[in-house]
This record gives C-alpha cells, structure tokens and sequence, in this order.
C-alpha cells in the first residue's frame, strides 16, 4: 500500500468530516428557527454520514492491511502439512496421510477429526483476530485445558502511615474472588465441490481459513455481547447493570440518558461525560468505546456546550480509529442501535482487555465429510473458545432510558 493512498483517502475523510459539520450546524439552525429540518438537507446529511463510514471503513482496511502478522511459508518438503492438504482435498484413502495418521490425530474421539497444522492455524487465528471486534480490544489467553481458573483481587489490601514507636493496628486482607472461565465448542461447516478441490490452482490452506475464521468470527463475537453462558461465553450485555449508588461486584455501572433511545434535549452531552468520568483513573489507558455503527451516527452530532467543539472526531493526526473524547471507537454491529424511543445499552466504555477475558483451547479439528451434503464435500471444523467478564470495575455501560 503507497503512502499516496494512504494520504489521500485521510485528506478525503477530512473533508467529509467538515462538510458534515457544515451541514449539521444548518440542520440546528433550521431546527431553531423552524422547528423541523427539510428534507434535502436530511438527505444531505444522511449521505455525508454513509461518505464518512465508508472512508472509516477504507482506513480501517488499511490499519489490518499494514498491521498483518507476518505468516511463515510451510516447509516446502513438511510431510505432515502435505498429508493434511491431501486429506482436505482427497479424504482418507491416501499412502502419505496413512503414513503419517498418528502425527495428525487429536483424541480417540468417535466423530474423530485431525489436528490442522501450525502455519494454517496461524493464520486461522490471525485471520479471527482481525475479523472478530471483541478479539481485538479484550485479554485474548490460549489454555490446554477446559476451563480457565482465576483469582482476582475485589478490593486493594489497607496500608496506613504509622510512626516508629505507635502501635500496629491489624488491616484488612483483600477480598479475592474465584472466576473460572470454562471453553466451549464452536463449528464451522464450510463446503466445497470435490471438482473445486481437485483444482491445482485453489489455495486450500488460504481458502480454508478464510471461510473458518469468518464465520467464527461472526458467531464468537455475537456471544461476546449477548451469550447466555450456557454451552457459548458470557456476554457483557447480559450482566446485570445498576447505578452508581447501587454498583457491587458482578454488576456492570450503568449511566442511563434520562430518555429511551436518546438524550435529554438541553443535556445531550451530559450523559456521555458521565458515563467517560465514571471510569476510574488507572483503567483510562487503554480505554475505548464501544458501539454499533448507527449509534456513532448519531454521537458525530454532539457537540461540547461549553467548547462548542465536536466530540466526535475522525480517525485523523496519527489516529487510526475515530475518536470520542479523545479515546479511540470501536464499531461492533452486535451491540444495540441508539434508536429514538427504544431503550438500550447502546454503548460501553472501559479498558477490556483489563475488563473482559477471552479463552480459546489450543488446537483446531477439521472433519472431512464428503456424504452429508452431496455433491459439496463439507469441513467440519470445531473449536473450544470462552469468555467472561474479569474485572466489572473496568467497564461501564450507557443505558438509553428513561
């Protein structure tokens, strides 16, 4: 990728960006002056709105583009790595994967299955961490066992300021508290043609990834926000919320707006400087919001009282993600729309790698079925991933309602 391009589509995003800051202060005034916007001018906006994610989007591109991990080539003469590519592309019957069945082998499972090799799971696990949000933003740990087991620390130790000769008043013990974070098994069924399969041409190993690791992506993520827990991780959405008043540990702090779906007219920032002061000091490097592409629509539109500047800004000087408030917005299409008079925690605020914890167990299983779906030859691919919240100090939530 040129640094022209890279230039060129930040100058664009620029000007996109001050464009629609014209047009928005045109919609305030005709709000002020008229009581309603027209339509053109909605329009306008609307189209600005929908210019200014798809250069996000270019940029965003671009960040994965240039941050790619580097994947190693296979050894040229690897005979496991060839036994398995025969194995995708041929099934069983083939001398070199006899020859070479037990180095492939996981479990005496009767579904049975075969480890995929180290480059391909490389690059299945480079592929989830750039596709899947979540990943990319929480403490991402890999285990060899089934469940991940922590104790984590629910308040500090008490310390005090004594003199040489006073006595020594006993102090608390911090409280600790036991989370354990057990994996749970995901799949996968990508298919293909045998004729596409015996093509010298295909990449099996790219093609493979690609279409494991999306749909992994998609379905992992959606249980990072909402999972029930139950045979899939826990999301954060599912937590219980409360005030501040009302907070205690397994709760997640909740700021709420004062209006379903929305803000109160006269205090539209108010909520959001809340909810950013609300997190404490040591969790702020790091931090990051959280939210869905249709929320972010309507927070460019905030502005600051008492600065009468935006607080939302484009991914601009060095920056590789829009910002709110100065910390960085990462778009999640899981988490629920801001949507006029519909309740919803329509964003999160925190530091998640401190706050969410994400477990996936070593190894990934590819099942050759070439019967259950005639004439398509489907890979039966699983995978044990978890998650959970570790730390319910680190994150906080906006609760759009009354």
């Amino acid at each position: 990728m040129h640094d022209y391009d890279i230039q060129k589509t930040f100058e664009d995003l620029s000007r996109t960006f001050e464009e629609f800051k014209k047009v928005n202060e045109e919609r305030l005034t005709s709000l002020e002056n008229k009581g309603h916007v027209d339509t053109d001018l909605h329009q306008k906006l609307e189209r600005l709105q929908n210019h200014l994610d798809q250069s996000e989007q270019r940029v965003k591109q671009m960040e994965a583009q240039i941050h790619r991990p580097h994947l190693e080539p296979p050894e040229p003469f690897c005979t496991h790595i060839h036994a398995f590519m025969d194995y995708i592309r041929k099934g069983l019957d083939t001398p070199l994967l006899n020859y070479e069945q037990k180095s492939l082998a996981t479990t005496s499972d009767r579904d049975g299955g075969y480890l995929v090799p180290s480059g391909l799971h490389d690059r299945l696990y480079a592929t989830l961490q750039t596709t899947s949000i979540m990943r990319s933003i929480a403490h991402v740990r890999e285990i060899s066992s089934s469940a991940l087991e922590i104790l984590i620390d629910k308040d500090s130790a008490d310390v005090g300021w004594v003199a040489e000769t006073d006595e020594r008043r006993e102090t608390k013990t911090p409280e600790l508290a036991k989370i354990r974070i057990p994996v749970h098994e995901m799949y996968a069924r990508p298919r293909a043609t045998q004729k596409l399969l015996d093509d010298a041409n295909l990449n099996v190993e790219e093609w493979l990834s690609q279409k494991i690791a999306q749909k992994m992506a998609t379905l992992e993520n959606t249980a990072f926000i909402h999972g029930d827990g139950n045979n899939k991780p826990k999301g954060l959405l599912t937590y219980e919320t409360a005030s501040a008043a009302r907070w205690e540990w397994g709760k997640l702090e909740e700021v709420k707006t004062g209006v379903d779906g929305g803000f109160i007219a006269d205090k539209i920032p108010e909520a959001i400087l809340n909810l950013f002061y609300s997190l404490k000091p040591p969790y702020l490097p790091g931090a990051t919001w959280l939210m869905s592409r249709i929320t972010q629509g309507a927070l460019r539109m905030l502005k600051d009282p008492g600065s009468n500047q935006y607080l939302w800004q484009p991914p601009l000087a060095g920056f590789p993600s829009p910002t709110l408030l100065g910390y960085p917005v990462n778009l999640c299409d899981d988490m629920p729309n801001l949507v006029p008079k519909i309740a919803s925690k329509a964003i999160l605020f925190g530091n998640f790698k401190e706050g969410y914890q994400i477990v996936d167990r070593t190894g990934i299983r590819v099942l050759r079925d070439p019967y259950s779906a005639k004439p398509y030859v489907e890979f039966y691919t699983t995978h044990r991933v978890g998650g959970d919240v570790l730390n319910f100090e680190a994150l906080k939530v906006l609760n759009a309602t009354a």
